[in-house]
C-alpha cells in the first residue's frame, strides 16, 4: 500500500463534515500507508500542499536522511555555540524570528526552509541596512553549522545578496567636556550612595580600560590586584595587565558590596544571584541612567572604547598595541576605532614635511628624454 496523504481537519475547521478528501482548507496534511514494510501514519507537519508532496517524496527514496526539525537544529546550534552573553542574546533573537516565521508558514523541517522564506523574513524585519546584514550573517552561520552535521545539503542564506554600499554610523570619541559631565552625573542620579558609588565605579571603569559593558558588571575583584587590572586573556595566551588609575582604585575601594550578596561578594557589582544576562541588563540600566542625566548626546558605553583608542593612537602607539588594549584583531581596531584626530594629523603632517621639506633633503627636478 502506498503512502497517501490527506487533510486532518480541526474541530473548528467549517469543512470538517466534507471529509479527508476535501483538501481545500489549511488543516494539518498526514500521510497514511505502508513504508519499508510497515504500517505509516503520522503528521508531515505542513498545511502547505506541495510542501507535503515534497516531504512524501522524501520518504518514499530509499536512503533518504530523517528530516530535523527546525526547532531541535536550532537548539542544537545554541547548545554548541560559545558565545558571550551578549553575542548569545543577538544569536537567540535572529533564529527565534525565524522559527516564528516557519510557524506561520508552515514549515516544520530545518530543509523546507527555502530562499522564498528568507525573502519574506526580510520582507517583516523593518530593519536598516546594517542591521540585516548582521542578521543575514547570523543566518548564514546557523545554515553551515546544520550543512555540518548533514540535516541540510545547500545554505539557502548564501543566495541572498548583502546590501551594499552600506554606510555605518559614526561613534565619535567623548571630547574632555563629555567626559566630565557623565562623570560629575554620578553625584546625583540615583536615591542612595550605593547607586551613585556604583554607577561612579563603573563609568571609571569604562573610562581607563575601555572594557565592554559586559566585562565591567561581571568583573571580579581578583582581577585587580597590585595596582594593575587583567583586562582579559588573548588568543595566543597572553595574560594583558593594564595600570589601575588612582581614581578608579579609590572608586573601587570605596564600593560597598553588591545588594543581595550577603556578606563578601567576589565581584565588583553582581551579587552572584540570578543570571549573568541579569547581571549586565542591570549594569546597563544603570548606565543609561547617568547619561541621561549628563545631557551627552548619543552616549553610549561602547564610544569610551573609541574614545581610548583614539587617544592611544593619537599618542603614537600602532594599530597592534591598541588591540592588545581591546581586545581586538589589529585589522578590526584600523577599521572601527581609528578615529582621526588633531594628534594623528600632526603626525601626518610631521612625516609629510620630513620627506619633502627636511633641511637636509636635496631637491632635483625628474630629468625626461625627449623622443626625437
Amino acid at each position: 500500500m502506498a503512502l497517501n496523504i490527506y487533510r486532518r481537519h480541526l474541530e473548528s475547521c467549517k469543512h470538517r463534515d466534507k471529509g479527508a478528501a476535501y483538501t481545500k482548507c489549511a488543516c494539518p496534511i498526514w500521510c497514511d500507508g505502508e513504508l519499508n514494510g510497515r504500517r505509516y501514519r503520522k503528521s508531515l507537519g505542513v498545511r502547505d500542499w506541495q510542501r507535503a508532496m515534497r516531504k512524501l517524496a522524501a520518504l518514499e527514496t530509499p536512503g533518504t536522511r530523517q528530516p530535523k526539525p527546525l526547532s531541535e537544529a536550532i537548539d542544537a546550534f545554541h547548545q554548541a555555540a560559545d558565545l558571550a552573553p551578549s553575542t548569545t542574546v543577538k544569536y537567540r533573537r535572529v533564529l527565534r524570528t525565524l522559527a516564528g516565521l516557519a510557524e506561520r508558514r508552515g514549515v516544520r523541517d530545518i530543509e523546507e526552509i527555502a530562499v522564498e522564506d528568507l525573502d519574506a523574513l526580510r520582507t517583516e524585519r523593518q530593519v536598516c541596512a546594517l542591521t540585516w546584514t548582521k542578521e543575514l550573517e547570523i543566518l548564514r552561520q546557523f545554515f553551515r553549522f546544520c550543512i555540518d552535521r548533514d540535516w541540510i545539503t545547500k545554505n539557502p542564506a548564501m543566495r541572498i545578496a548583502l546590501p551594499k554600499n552600506i554606510k555605518p554610523k559614526e561613534k565619535d570619541p567623548y571630547t574632555r567636556e563629555e567626559l566630565v559631565r557623565i562623570l560629575a552625573a554620578c553625584d546625583f542620579m540615583g536615591r542612595t550612595v550605593y547607586e551613585r558609588a556604583r554607577a561612579k565605579a563603573m563609568i571609571l571603569l569604562l573610562r581607563y580600560t575601555a572594557l565592554r559593558i559586559s566585562d565591567v558588571a561581571l568583573l571580579e575583584k581578583e582581577r585587580v590586584k597590585g595596582g594593575e587590572i587583567h583586562v582579559r586573556t588573548m588568543k595566543s595566551g597572553k595574560v594583558v595587565w593594564l595600570p589601575v588609575h588612582p581614581e578608579l582604585q579609590a572608586a573601587l575601594d570605596d564600593l560597598p558590596d553588591p545588594r543581595g550578596s550577603g556578606g563578601p561578594s567576589r565581584y565588583y557589582f553582581w551579587s552572584g544571584n540570578g543570571t549573568p544576562e541579569s547581571a549586565i541588563r542591570d549594569a546597563k540600566r544603570s548606565l543609561e541612567a547617568v547619561f541621561r542625566k549628563s545631557g551627552v548626546a548619543g552616549a553610549h558605553p561602547h564610544r569610551y572604547r573609541h574614545t581610548l583608542a583614539t587617544e592611544l593612537l593619537a599618542a603614537g602607539w600602532n594599530f597592534e598595541d591598541v588591540a592588545d588594549v581591546l581586545g581586538n584583531s589589529p585589522a578590526m581596531v584600523r577599521k572601527h576605532y581609528a578615529k582621526w584626530s588633531p594628534g594623528r594629523q600632526n603626525r601626518i603632517s610631521e612625516m609629510m614635511h620630513s620627506v619633502f621639506f627636511g633641511t637636509n633633503l636635496v631637491h632635483e627636478p625628474i630629468r625626461t628624454t625627449k623622443l626625437v
